[in-house]
């Protein structure tokens, strides 16, 4: 937990390990979007929602995808994020069902990217080459996320994120502090409010952050990325927090957010309904037999006076 000049005012673990980005700052890289295109393209709190969105290909979130893609006048086929078969089961079922495969626009990330191809067009900047990091856009993107995470991008460790994006290596605790640091940004409040009221569209249906962003996106905002990394921010001005899990598998990390939150008193002890599923998993063997579960017990979060990193730009 890190406040918006970078100090760690608590933890567990090793704040300072070193985790990829992934799609947990997916609100961040939205935010070229949000200051540059949003209000000449008048786009809608739905679209912002799903500029933010690690989407499970549902149809409301395609249609929305593809409102975005249509009010920039661009072209579904510009997306270049890779087709992917919808994660929502019945979704996936239902086109394979139908004689349809999987394209771009199912791609969990195509609300991001339909949002960078907006800004391309809005700019005037080229479409072709979009995902490029000399590219006008990245360079936007990777401008403003420096901004907030207080860390020089340019001699950070980098690779190329499942939707052909670049990602980037960095201490789980900037990751907290780019949350922390953006709640003063009103861009970042757009897709803070965005994702409050529009909770389906950022992930969907059975998904953690949209059942917490049903239930309490008035007073947190909250992202999941891949290899078990999520960050979230206490509305309206922080903490942040930045969790990751060490085995990279991230079921578990609605529990230990659960926890963190109920740390926090931004939930209550007793948790709304719609959020127990989450606190604890039952753990199956191959037979169906229930042979154990995964809960938070025990975890401190000792109060630390870790100095800032200092920004390195």
């Amino acid at each position: 937990m890190v406040d918006a000049s970078g100090h760690v005012l608590s933890s567990a673990g090793s704040p300072q390990a070193e985790t990829t980005l992934r799609s947990c700052v997916k609100p961040l890289q939205a935010l070229p979007f949000l200051r540059l295109a949003a209000d000449r393209l008048g786009v809608d709190g739905a679209e912002i929602a799903v500029a933010c969105a690690s989407h499970q290909g549902e149809d409301e979130h395609i249609a929305t995808v593809r409102g975005l893609l249509a009010r920039a006048k661009v072209a579904e086929d510009a997306l270049r994020c890779g087709p992917q078969l919808p994660s929502d089961d019945a979704t996936a079922r239902r086109l394979l069902a139908s004689g349809g495969e999987p394209r771009p626009i199912h791609n969990n990330c195509s609300g991001k990217h339909a949002a960078m191809l907006a800004t391309c067009a809005v700019m005037g900047w080229p479409l072709v080459g979009y995902m490029n990091p000399a590219h006008p856009c990245q360079q936007a993107v990777t401008g403003a996320m420096q901004e907030m995470l207080g860390i020089d991008l340019g001699t950070a460790p980098r690779g190329i994120d499942g939707c052909g994006l670049t990602t980037y290596g960095i201490p789980l605790a900037a990751i907290a502090r780019g949350f922390a640091a953006a709640s003063s940004d009103s861009a970042f409040g757009r897709a803070q409010d965005a994702m409050a009221a529009h909770p389906f569209l950022v992930a969907g249906t059975g998904r953690f952050d949209t059942a917490l962003l049903e239930v309490a996106g008035a007073g947190v905002t909250a992202k999941i990325g891949g290899a078990a990394v999520w960050a979230a921010v206490v509305r309206p001005d922080g903490p942040g927090v930045a969790i990751k899990l060490e085995a990279g598998a991230g079921e578990a990390i609605p529990v230990v957010a659960l926890a963190v939150l109920q740390h926090l008193d931004v939930l209550a002890a007793e948790l709304p309904e719609r959020l127990l599923p989450f606190a604890r998993l039952t753990l199956r063997n191959w037979a169906g037999r229930d042979v154990g579960e995964v809960r938070a017990e025990g975890i401190d979060l000792s109060t630390t006076s870790q100095a800032p990193t200092p920004a390195a730009f």
